[in-house]
């Protein structure tokens, strides 16, 4: 994999990251706390509907491309081999660029139940939205190191795309 292909991945998360930091703004207090009245709340409006399966739909899609593309890409431009994803949020954590693979594999278990469980049982959906909202932002942090070790040691260029973050690197 080309640092080519490297670079336009940084962009696509850089946009992933910015949108999905915003849906959270938009969704929670800045603490990640959902009480059983604001989630009442968002589920008797529309509006509170839509932004819970943004949230979702972003916080899943955000850490499919990190995991399943970014860290194989930068996995590969570092020289390290590329094995399963479990094996590869391992090695990330050993090289110090992610902070536990193990908070990565309870992402990747929480993202269905983000976008389902509001329907089947809203009442395990408060928890469950706290532990994402956390989650996003370790997610966050982890991919900001990752950004800078991919540019700053492995040479990515990372064209301007206007909507970076303010709290990234």
């Amino acid at each position: 994999m080309s640092l080519g292909r490297l670079t336009q991945l940084i962009s696509l998360v850089d946009k992933e990251d910015y949108h999905l930091a915003g849906v959270r703004k938009r969704l929670f207090s800045n603490d990640c706390s959902v009480d059983t009245s604001r989630l009442q709340h968002l589920l008797a409006d529309d509006i509170g509907i839509d932004r819970l399966e943004s949230f979702g739909a972003k916080f899943g899609r955000m850490q499919d491309t990190v995991v399943d593309k970014i860290i194989p890409a930068v996995l590969i431009a570092a020289g390290e081999p590329v094995a399963a994803a479990i094996d590869n949020l391992a090695r990330m954590e050993r090289l110090e660029l992610i902070a536990s693979a193990d908070e990565w594999l309870q992402m990747r278990g929480l993202r269905n139940r983000l976008v389902h469980e509001y329907i089947d049982r809203p009442a395990d959906l408060a928890p469950a939205l706290e532990r994402a909202c956390r989650f996003s932002e370790r997610m966050h942090a982890d991919y900001a190191c990752i950004r800078r070790y991919a540019v700053g040691r492995l040479g990515a260029e990372v064209p301007s795309s206007g909507l970076r973050n303010p709290d990234s690197p």
